[in-house]
């Protein structure tokens, strides 16, 4: 009978201990400035590109560059030709001669009618010498002469901004290359008419500057606060997969896009090898890191229900539900920001069955 007493016992303190609820497993909320890489796409775009159109209407006369062409800054790519223009400027050069002419007249007239009045003056201060209608006369004639004299200069100003934009349409027939680069398309041929204001026009061509490319990133908004100021990335490209690329950081938009909600960044690589061409897609890899220290918790703590997002806080050993928004994954780790600090207790494995304010 002892021996049984013993046995009942011993089986039901066992019992007993199984029954207790297991320790619920805590975790700490870190304060942390993590570095991380990760992999994105980009595009390798053109220093400058350019479409070039023609100002004036006309039709092409020679065309001085093609497809493929390496051009220079002012280098001529193609001359058209419009004769109404050329004879409008030799117009506008005939009435500048002509205005220039009248202004020599009237202005010599003018000299002289104040000359005579100025002499009349002195004479007058001889008592009788000249009469004053003569005197008025003259005066009159010095003022007329002087506002002919005003109307003449004005003439010739006009004139002369006349025969300016003439001159400037007579310039545009030649159309040269705003920058050193090479052309990649060409629209036009001998004889064409070309001009502005035709809708679905093509460009006559088509220009880019390839010794300088940008490699344009558009940055998630969860890590558009993590992308470092200045430094460089590595990156790949389909054509030669197994070569590494570096690029420099130059400038970001500072803004999110309202469409896709990112932050177009970009880099600069120099390829005056012309290794690389505008258009082709790139693999970033990219260093981020925040600006300062943000919170950390490990990834199983993060509960998403159809509630909210929250983890579980101890508070006097008690469950306490903190809403939080996640951040960018490192490791185990995600980052959360929420009412939390670091150093408080979390539940390591969170879930739904600890509800809050629920005894932990």
């Amino acid at each position: 009978m002892s021996a049984c007493s013993s046995e009942a016992e011993t089986s039901e303190k066992h019992a007993q201990k199984t029954e207790q609820p297991a320790a619920v497993e805590l975790a700490q909320v870190q304060s942390l400035k993590p570095a991380k890489q990760i992999a994105l796409p980009g595009e390798l775009k053109a220093w400058n590109k350019v479409s070039i159109y023609p100002k004036v209407k006309g039709f092409v006369k020679t065309v001085n560059a093609d497809r493929g062409t390496m051009v220079k800054k002012g280098q001529i790519l193609a001359v058209l030709e419009a004769p109404e223009i050329l004879a409008e400027l030799s117009q506008a050069k005939a009435q500048v001669i002509a205005a220039e002419a009248n202004l020599h007249e009237v202005t010599t007239k003018f000299r002289t009618s104040a000359l005579t009045y100025s002499r009349l003056v002195r004479t007058n201060k001889t008592e009788g010498a000249v009469s004053l209608n003569e005197l008025d006369i003259a005066k009159a004639r010095v003022l007329t002469d002087s506002s002919a004299t005003a109307v003449a200069k004005g003439n010739v100003q006009a004139a002369k901004s006349f025969m300016e934009t003439k001159a400037e349409l007579a310039r545009y027939l030649t159309v040269t290359a705003p920058f050193d680069g090479i052309v990649t398309e060409r629209n036009i041929s001998p004889g064409a008419l070309v001009g502005p204001g035709e809708s679905a026009a093509k460009p006559l061509f088509m220009l880019e500057d390839n010794t300088k490319l940008r490699l344009t990133l558009a940055i998630p908004e969860n890590l558009s606060g993590a992308v470092p100021s200045k430094g460089e990335v590595n990156f790949t490209v389909s054509a030669s997969p197994e070569k590494k690329y570096k690029a420099i950081y130059a400038r970001s938009s500072r803004t999110l896009s309202e469409e896709n909600r990112s932050m177009i960044t970009e880099f600069d690589f120099n390829n005056k090898s012309n290794e690389l061409k505008a258009g082709m897609y790139a693999q970033v890899l990219l260093n981020t890191e925040r600006s300062s220290n943000t919170l950390f918790v490990p990834v199983t703590s993060v509960v998403n229900s159809s509630e909210q997002v929250f983890v579980i806080r101890d508070k006097n050993k008690k469950a306490e539900w903190v809403p939080v928004k996640r951040g960018i994954v490192v490791d185990t780790l995600v980052e959360v920001f929420g009412d939390l600090h670091a150093g408080d207790q979390i539940v390591k494995k969170a879930s739904e069955e600890y509800r809050n304010g629920e005894s932990l």
